[in-house]
């Protein structure tokens, strides 16, 4: 497994904005959106036990916290039924646990600053090999009103023939809070050079208590 860390100093002035200070007397309420780092999380996030949401389609979600088995399998409830979601957002496919080099590769890009990059070899597989896990920014997502910063994963499945043009690409904005997956969009490079964005999951309303 290789793993790769790199902070170019364009990208970072890109990323990384300033806290909005408020000046006194004037209302809190009118301060900027939360300020954006260039740092991952300080440790890994625990899976939302007791929390639910809705998202943006009107589809309620449940959560109901880890498996007893793996405290990183994230047991995730929607259209009646559970399911298991390493991290709160990925899934093996064909559905098996996940390798131990695949955990250590989503770990690092968590954890690791914007920039951080890590691969694995997705050996169950059949049409890909390779998959690239690269936290690739920090932003503000939008729930319902409330800014709530997130960590942005792009995570890429290299084609098993070698061929450099197939590829599946899927960007998720996770939030840095409670580890809910916010956002998740399908990235698909087209023919003439246009990329193509499909958004699979939104979160439209969070309720943190449950």
């Amino acid at each position: 497994m290789h793993f790769s860390i790199s902070l170019p100093a364009a990208a970072s002035l890109l990323l990384f904005t300033a806290a909005c200070q408020t000046p006194p007397g004037k209302d809190t309420a009118q301060a900027g959106p939360p300020p954006v780092t260039a740092a991952g999380l300080s440790a890994l996030p625990r899976c939302a036990t007791g929390a639910s949401a809705r998202l943006a389609d009107g589809i309620p979600v449940g959560y109901l916290g880890s498996d007893p088995d793996d405290p990183q399998r994230c047991l995730v409830e929607w259209s009646d039924r559970s399911h298991p979601l390493y991290f709160g957002f990925w899934s093996p496919s064909p559905k098996r646990p996940i390798s131990e080099p695949a955990r250590e590769a989503f770990s690092a890009a968590l954890t690791g600053p914007v920039g951080t990059e890590a691969s694995f070899e997705d050996e169950g597989a059949q049409m890909w090999s390779r998959v690239t896990v690269t936290h690739v920014a920090n932003s503000v997502v939008d729930v319902a009103g409330q800014q709530r910063p997130a960590l942005e994963l792009r995570v890429v499945r290299h084609d098993a023939l070698g061929r450099a043009d197939v590829r599946a690409e899927t960007r998720y904005s996770i939030d840095r809070a409670t580890g809910v997956l916010l956002r998740s969009e399908s990235v698909t490079p087209m023919a003439d050079g246009q990329v193509s964005t499909t958004t699979g999951w939104r979160i439209g309303s969070l309720d943190e208590a449950g």
